[in-house]
């Protein structure tokens, strides 16, 4: 366990950045169909937080000793912290975001207030729609306590038979649409437990209802498998899934006035104690309001855009893409994410499958979407006779079914496809295209900091770098010959790759900046990326902090380092950056003795990201491609819309407009830089707007 006053715990530093993103929902210039959405990401991420760690911590608890003993003491801080998280999202449901759907035209209706007209359509759809798919489980000696699915919503029932004896049973809500049409109103809607729970009697015939309560159980997400004894890992891995949904019990959840005896009886069955219970104040699992705006535009009114974000100006850049290869050999290219589309990406994957000039493809998938255009172009160009490559991470948590599902299809195709490394997790963002030109082969290399996913590039902030530099590419080439064959490492020129150079490469960096500070050379570090929870960097951190290193971090997520503590860390600054967009691109900026030295990867300051994965950064040493990296950073140093500053207690600290009414709000001059940006269309002299980084003695704004 670490040393609390040097480092927060990761997973406290977690539930901290959950608070901010609830934060969202809470401020009342959010516009409320976006409130809604971040009530429902605050639910999604708590239930991954639950099967991954506090699955984890709940394991090393059972067991005897120090660690089992600070783990305990870690999942009681934990487990109090969600609940005070639980109590503020479902009193924002409650309070704030249920009074104003109802009054935009959408209410939830609880059984009591349902019209005689709605009981007997609900009844209809219970009997046409519901009820077939039902299935009542007994709990009885002969009939033991069932499997409860993960994550789903079910009824617990006591019933007491005409003798009077009492039998318990479980009934599972169907994983359905939550929102059932009332046909008394436009825009009302019942929940479909609460239609379950009002028809319960008809599942059981001769038995009274005398108790039930609602609860949904959360599962140990983990998967287990030995790469070195597995035979056939696709094979093992469809096992471990089918196995997961099946995993330990986590947490309970259960809703306000459940019956207490069937809580207990639950609590027993599943081997949970008081602690892995959670008690929430409204509708279980808040994750169907990710469907509300739906909802709402089908109302007579129509289209709610009023209710919504503004629609963000996705520009098509470069804005003629007919040849990329041309674009591409004429000079470097760097897309921002989404403000600039990743159609651009993809349409390059899609030329390559279709050009008679490329002989070769290859590439990384980590995540992709369901209905991958990139995927499908490969699947194209392998069946089309060229050599296709993919490296498919089956172990991409969360998406180990669909990694299975897109393997198969492209083996099917003729693809080669390799399934990852034993002991790694393939991460790096990496595609390579070898073409034959005019003047030979060349390689043309996409490197990202994002997943070559079309779905998530709308929502996530993310760079792509489009190069044919040789360097560039001897080291891209030379990277994938070690993950699909056996080869030496070999030096690379312009990559850090993890678990080979990329801590080395950041250490070395750090300590430089320090050397310069100590010998009164310019000296900065500024870096954007999602989290920082690997101690060895954060001592390198406060090491350069000591020294005199000006340093600016802009976290996202989870931060152990405590920042602005004296005679520790006195120069640095850590910054949360929350909006609209989910800020997923990272940046390594250090100022080298007023030699920038600029880096942007798929890898941030975790351990396992530089110790148990296989990632890549590559250094950015185009001028135009500088003062857009630069611009970057500073707008979003500058933010006071979204930002929040973390104090040397741990807390953080919104920052707030120091003109009213002129905000500096990042999305907004992001837009704007990507607008600059493509006037220029990316060739000649960059025509981007420089900003202003706030600087060591400059007012401070909260």
């Amino acid at each position: 366990m670490p040393d609390t006053a040097r480092y927060q715990r990761r997973e406290l530093s977690w539930l901290a950045f959950n608070r901010r993103v609830l934060e969202e929902a809470l401020d009342k210039e959010v516009p409320l169909i976006e409130r809604a959405k971040f009530l429902a990401i605050v639910s999604s991420n708590l239930d991954e937080f639950v099967m991954v760690r506090v699955a984890e911590l709940s394991g090393l608890s059972r067991q005897k000793g120090k660690e089992a003993d600070l783990a305990r003491g870690l999942l009681a801080d934990i487990r109090d912290g969600m609940r005070g998280l639980l109590a503020d999202q479902y009193r924002c449901w409650r309070d704030e975001v249920v009074p104003e759907l109802a009054g935009q035209g959408l209410s939830i209706v609880l059984p009591q207030s349902w019209s005689a007209i709605d009981r007997e359509t609900l009844r209809v759809f219970w009997r046409d729609q519901l009820e077939p798919v039902v299935t009542p489980l007994a709990v009885d000696p002969t009939r033991p306590f069932p499997t409860i699915p993960n994550r789903s919503i079910t009824v617990a029932v006591q019933l007491v038979g005409e003798d009077g004896e009492t039998k318990n049973a479980i009934v599972t809500v169907p994983r359905e649409s939550r929102l059932v049409a009332l046909v008394s109103a436009p825009g009302t809607f019942a929940l479909l437990e609460d239609v379950l729970m009002h028809h319960l009697d008809a599942l059981f015939p001769g038995f009274r209802i005398a108790a039930r309560c609602l609860f949904r159980v959360t599962r140990d997400g983990s998967i287990e498998i030995d790469e070195e004894q597995a035979a056939d890992l696709l094979t093992e891995l469809e096992q471990e899934l089918f196995d997961r949904e099946r995993g330990d019990p986590v947490r309970l959840e259960v809703v306000e006035g459940g019956d207490p005896v069937l809580r207990e009886w639950l609590m027993q069955r599943l081997e949970l104690d008081e602690g892995g219970v959670s008690t929430v104040g409204g509708p279980l699992d808040l994750t169907f309001l990710f469907g509300v705006g739906e909802r709402i535009d089908q109302l007579p009114r129509g289209p709610r855009p009023d209710l919504r974000d503004p629609l963000l100006p996705v520009l098509q850049h470069p804005p003629v893409w007919d040849d990329p290869w041309a674009i591409i050999s004429g000079g470097d290219v760097l897309l921002h994410h989404p403000y600039e589309s990743f159609q651009r990406v993809v349409e390059l994957v899609e030329r390559a499958a279709e050009d008679p000039r490329v002989l070769a493809i290859k590439q990384t998938l980590y995540r992709v979407s369901g209905n991958s255009p990139i995927v499908k172009a490969l699947a194209r160009a392998a069946r089309m006779g060229k050599q296709v490559t993919v490296l498919i991470e089956l172990k991409a948590r969360f998406d180990e079914a669909a990694n299975i599902r897109w393997a198969r299809a492209l083996e099917d195709a003729g693809a080669h496809v390799v399934y990852g490394l034993v002991g790694y997790k393939v991460h790096a963002k990496l595609l390579m295209i070898v073409r034959r030109d005019e003047d030979g082969l060349r390689r043309y290399c996409h490197l990202g900091t994002g997943n070559y996913n079309d779905k998530t590039a709308r929502l996530y902030t993310d760079l792509s770098y489009m190069t044919c530099n040789e360097a560039v590419g001897r080291d891209v080439a030379a990277l994938f010959n070690m993950l699909t064959g056996y080869s030496r490492p070999p030096e690379f020129e312009r990559l850090w790759v993890s678990p080979l150079t990329m801590r080395s490469s950041m250490v070395g960096h750090i300590r430089a900046e320090a050397e310069h500070a100590r010998a009164g050379r310019p000296a900065r570090i500024t870096a954007k990326f999602n989290a920082l929870v690997d101690e060895g960097i954060c001592d390198e951190l406060y090491a350069a902090s000591k020294a005199g290193v000006e340093i600016d971090l802009i976290v996202r997520g989870m931060c152990i380092l405590r920042a602005g503590v004296k005679g520790l860390s006195p120069t640095i600054r850590v910054h949360s950056l929350i909006g609209r967009l989910l800020e997923h691109s990272r940046i390594y900026r250090f100022e080298n003795a007023g030699k920038p030295v600029y880096a942007i990867s798929s890898a941030d300051w975790m351990t396992r990201n530089l110790d148990r994965r296989v990632e890549s950064a590559v250094v950015i040493d185009d001028p135009r491609l500088i003062v857009r990296l630069q611009a970057i950073l500073d707008i979003c140093l500058e933010d006071d819309c979204g930002v929040r500053d973390l104090r040397p207690d741990g807390t953080y600290v919104r920052r707030r407009p120091a003109k009213p009414g002129r905000p500096l709000c990042a999305f907004a001059r992001l837009v704007e830089e990507s607008a600059a940006q493509a006037q220029n269309d990316g060739h000649g002299e960059s025509k981007a707007p420089e900003f202003r980084p706030r600087r060591k003695g400059d007012r401070r704004r909260h």
